[in-house]
């Protein structure tokens, strides 16, 4: 458990689980949130496209983190059901003529319940096994997406609007900038808020140990499938981001590699944390964005490495960070910022 500082003290469960305790956090949250608010103006159009993209991710891991941090329920298809997300905002505002901000909940409802029907095996079984069966439902659900032509165009794709708000549009990275990050921050509360519930601290008990959980009263297959629809219904808003942000559903954004890159995300940043999926996503994607600046460079400086470099470095390095956090931080980034936090809480004690 992370330490108070000192002279904070808990009278009542309230306050131990309140997340802002003291006013220099408070002063912290507020400047924060003002930073947020002026850093289109101060950016460039390169980092706030990087910027949108982290916060639609931030999006999309938080479903993760509670179907497999929370709930230990191991999802490999979390881009599949983002990519249900961004078809069903396709369908409803090409065929439908449906205004996008009402595609927004149905484009998480259908992820969910899609999820739902995927999540039923998690009742017969769990670890990799489980994992297998996410592996399929990716497979599954990228092939209907790509055969079932008359609804989804298939390779082609459904072309999606610009998002707007009366005459004003979202169309630049400035615009969309306040709508993913806006969003992002309101699903991050939300998130945060759901697993400090009762709901959460039956995700925690399902996790730890699902026998001890349903002796206790813990209804196992109401949760499980509670979590897979709220996993697969963030999914699915991602996607409706993703989806106006580019301007087209289409299945080739939606692979199993990318749920490769979201899967690597947590264990990164550090599985059942709020903050971790948020610096899983940061660390992975600066990762992802340095390694393909860097992989040119090299295959122009070793010739004999020739242009593939450029490909297949981001995977070499995801794949290199994600066997020394295994090996030397197995609980992510999110453990390594408590240690800092209760050492300067601490200081100049060592206990």
């Amino acid at each position: 458990m992370s330490l108070q500082p000192c002279g904070i003290f808990n009278s009542n469960y309230s306050q131990s689980t309140a997340v802002i305790r003291t006013k220099p956090q408070w002063v912290t949250l507020i400047a924060f949130f003002i930073f947020l608010a002026i850093y289109p103006i101060i950016s460039s159009s390169y980092t706030l496209s990087v910027v949108n993209r982290v916060a639609i991710y931030i999006i999309v891991i938080h479903g993760l983190n509670i179907l497999t941090g929370y709930t230990g329920q191991i999802s490999v298809a979390q881009s599949a059901f983002m990519a249900i997300g961004a078809f069903t905002t396709g369908i409803l505002s090409t065929k439908l003529g449906m205004n996008l901000w009402l595609c927004l909940p149905f484009a998480g409802l259908v992820a969910g319940l899609v999820g739902i029907i995927f999540g039923i095996p998690s009742f017969r079984v769990k670890g990799l096994y489980l994992a297998l069966i996410s592996i399929g439902a990716q497979f599954i659900i990228m092939y209907a997406l790509l055969h079932w032509k008359s609804l989804t165009e298939g390779v082609h794709g459904i072309s999606i609007e610009t998002l707007k708000i009366g005459h004003i549009d979202f169309v630049t990275d400035k615009a969309f900038y306040y709508v993913a990050v806006g969003m992002a921050v309101l699903i991050t509360y939300f998130v945060k808020n759901i697993v400090r519930t009762r709901v959460g601290r039956a995700f925690i008990a399902v996790r730890d140990n699902d026998i001890v959980a349903e002796f206790m009263g813990v209804n196992l297959y109401y949760y499980k499938m509670l979590s897979f629809f709220i996993g697969c219904f963030l999914a699915g808003i991602g996607g409706w981001l993703w989806a106006c942000y580019i301007g087209v559903a289409s299945v080739d954004h939606y692979n199993l590699t990318e749920s490769i890159w979201f899967l690597a995300m947590i264990v990164i940043g550090g599985m059942g944390s709020v903050l971790g999926a948020i610096l899983g996503v940061f660390f992975v994607e600066i990762l992802r964005e340095f390694t393909n600046i860097l992989g040119p460079v090299m295959g122009s400086a070793i010739p004999f490495l020739g242009m593939t470099i450029s490909t297949a470095l981001p995977l070499l390095s995801l794949g290199l960070v994600l066997i020394v956090f295994l090996v030397f931080e197995p609980r992510g980034l999110a453990h390594s910022w408590e240690i800092v936090k209760n050492l300067y809480r601490l200081w100049p004690y060592s206990r």
